[in-house]
């Protein structure tokens, strides 16, 4: 084969390979922007068929945003499978791939929890027990759990951002038990002590007013779950006091912001009563004294 011939090769082969890549760059542009109108509307006209109020916008907002961000990364992953075939194909190396299934299939054989974490990330993203968006806690068979939003949900695994500003990838493998507390509603939860006993029936009242203040204000009350009113609970009678328990449905994420809200207007309403809830801010004796005995006249 003398030097044309060589250059004549080249050309040729370099330029099916240059149309091949540029048909494949185009075919992903175009697949991109179909991911992100195709996922919302199919799941928009599947939450049509279901009961109202069973799939709320939020709920159907992080499905979306699951999916089409595991839809985009397998489109990435199939464009360099297909532009690593183009070159294979182009200048018939196929040989070579033969060679890399057989070290692929061999490396999966002995690595038995790389196989485990993609089949679980397959049945975490068929079964949806978390979505992209959702304040979550997992935890494995061993080591310690861990608590985050998650940042994302991959095949191999799953990120969750915690309440330090920290990413944790979690191998899907490892989640064994999950526990969603974002979805379709939060609850909004504040417990307290109060230390007299004769101090609880009012502490019962103004809990209850300053919850449905809460409800009530403008600037709130878009937090609050409709038509579901609060929940008081005496939950102990220990040696620190009496334990109480309010708790209200709210809207995703807005768990802590409203958790926050009434204790901060608990405490202040607490202290304009005079209602001790806890040793730090309560003068001794925390019991009411007995009265006095009076000397009888001998």
């Amino acid at each position: 084969m003398d030097l044309n011939e060589i250059i004549r090769w080249l050309v040729a082969n370099a330029l099916a390979l240059l149309v091949g890549t540029a048909v494949l760059l185009v075919l992903y542009r175009l697949a991109r922007p179909a991911i992100h109108r195709v996922v919302p509307a199919f799941l928009k006209a599947q939450a049509e068929h279901l009961p109202a109020g069973s799939l709320p916008a939020d709920e159907l907002g992080k499905r979306s945003a699951t999916i089409e961000d595991l839809l985009d990364k397998l489109l990435r992953v199939l464009l360099l499978v297909s532009t690593g075939a183009l070159v294979l194909a182009v200048f018939d190396l196929w040989s070579i791939l033969t060679g890399l299934v057989v070290i692929v299939a061999a490396l999966m054989v002995s690595s038995k929890d790389v196989v485990l974490d993609y089949v679980m990330g397959f049945l975490i993203l068929v079964e949806g027990p978390y979505f992209k968006g959702d304040w979550i806690s997992v935890g494995g068979q061993a080591g310690p759990g861990f608590e985050g939003e998650v940042q994302e949900i991959g095949l191999r695994r799953t990120v969750l951002r915690d309440t330090t500003g920290s990413l944790n990838a979690i191998s899907n493998g490892l989640i064994r038990a999950s526990s969603n507390v974002t979805r379709v509603y939060s609850v909004a939860v504040v417990e307290f002590q109060v230390l007299r006993a004769e101090d609880v029936e009012r502490a019962v009242i103004i809990t209850g007013r300053v919850a449905r203040e809460l409800q009530e204000d403008a600037a709130w009350s878009g937090r609050f779950s409709p038509d579901t009113p609060s929940d008081l609970w005496l939950t102990a009678l220990t040696i620190d006091g009496v334990g109480l328990r309010l708790q209200h449905r709210v809207t995703p994420g807005s768990r802590m912001p409203v958790s926050s809200e009434l204790r901060r207007r608990l405490v202040a309403a607490f202290v304009a009563e005079s209602i001790g809830t806890g040793r730090w801010d309560t003068p001794l004796p925390i019991v009411s004294e007995s009265p006095q005995r009076t000397a009888q006249p001998g």
